[in-house]
């Protein structure tokens, strides 16, 4: 390209978004392009500074400003600095440690920080006690697929999709409920329940996480093992769309200006899709332990049970029943309750609080 070369382009900070993410409060910056960020914490009052080089702050309510924070975070202030520097200070309740930080490709540019209290912090009111775990109960919404008038796959030997993953959700609600977690089934006997009645369901459940269990079928009967899907690009773009038409209220605060929301929206839906990533790169390999993978295990599609904008979502095939080996494993009571464990054993490593380090002196 003439003139100026692509890396001395200023970014644009569109947005800013603060979410409780476990114990962590977790801080999200929209950017048009990859951008550097250089940070730092300071005391008396406990603030935690970003400074994004070369960027230029493109924000609904001008170059400076302030927004809500949440956890951890009270609020989030703006300003553009003389330098050509963006700033975005966080205003802390307490002093805190930055536990994840994540930069950007040119796909997607968004930054996003985690950070989490040096000490326990609670917000008011108290959340429920749970040991070993983050303090508020989580709701887990488990999927079985299909049901009904609508079988699914059908095994080489008449093994049929929807009676096993039926039973492997109910295993995988019972195994989640022992461990504490709060558990609701789209379906927990045989029949058929709409795709839109299931994100419906989940996003009125205000589900932390969204597990659709399936069994696959394939032309290539030597086609085996599970695998996990997340949201596409595409699917993503298919969601914004459907955000109206399927009346998907967001929870943005008091934002009105259009403008402000899309970017909200945006940034929401980036996060959704982030962690649902972040469960899939958790659960392969627990799911590993106890039954054999196709090759690139993750994979993302557009597929209308991932859609739900706010809500962390995988659909988990756990075979292929037109593969008699597979067909074998997943008629086995006893291979689903391993694959239900497997689940739950996930779920617990996903939601598990970050380790925080302190410096050496």
């Amino acid at each position: 390209m003439g003139g100026r070369a692509f890396a001395d382009v200023p970014s644009s900070i569109r947005g800013v978004i603060v979410q409780e993410a476990g114990s962590t409060s977790r801080v999200t910056l929209a950017l048009d392009r990859p951008a550097q960020a250089r940070t730092f914490f300071l005391s008396d009052p406990s603030r935690f500074v970003i400074d994004i080089s070369n960027a230029q702050l493109v924000m609904p309510g001008g170059a400076t400003g302030q927004g809500a924070g949440a956890g951890v975070v009270r609020r989030y202030r703006y300003a553009q600095q003389p330098n050509g520097t963006s700033r975005v200070v966080l205003d802390l309740e307490a002093p805190a440690s930055l536990v994840r930080q994540e930069l950007g490709g040119r796909r997607n540019a968004a930054i996003s920080f985690d950070i989490a209290a040096n000490a326990p912090f609670t917000p008011a009111p108290a959340p429920i006690q749970r040991a070993g775990r983050d303090q508020r109960r989580r709701t887990i919404v488990i999927d079985a697929g299909h049901g009904g008038r609508d079988p699914g796959a059908i095994g080489v030997n008449g093994t049929r999709e929807k009676d096993v993953v039926l039973h492997c959700a109910l295993m995988a609600r019972d195994a989640l409920e022992q461990r504490g977690y709060r558990v609701a089934l789209t379906r927990d006997a045989d029949n058929f329940v709409e795709l839109e009645d299931r994100v419906h369901f989940a996003r009125g459940q205000h589900a932390d996480l969204f597990i659709s269990i399936h069994a696959d079928s394939s032309p290539n009967a030597a086609t085996t093992g599970a695998s996990v899907y997340t949201l596409s690009d595409r699917g993503a773009m298919r969601a914004q769309g459907m955000i109206a038409s399927q009346n998907w209220d967001l929870d943005l605060g008091n934002t009105r200006a259009s403008a402000t929301r899309d970017i909200l929206v945006d940034l929401t839906q980036r996060e959704t899709t982030n962690r649902s990533a972040q469960f899939a790169q958790v659960v392969i390999p627990k799911l590993g332990e106890v039954a054999p993978l196709v090759r690139n295990t993750h994979r993302n599609a557009g597929l209308f049970v991932l859609l739900a904008p706010d809500v962390p979502a995988v659909l988990i095939e756990t075979g292929f029943l037109s593969n008699a080996t597979d067909e074998r494993r997943l008629g086995d009571p006893r291979a689903r309750e391993r694959m239900a464990g497997a689940m739950a054993e996930a779920v617990d490593a996903y939601f598990a609080p970050p380790a925080v380090y302190a410096a050496a002196d």
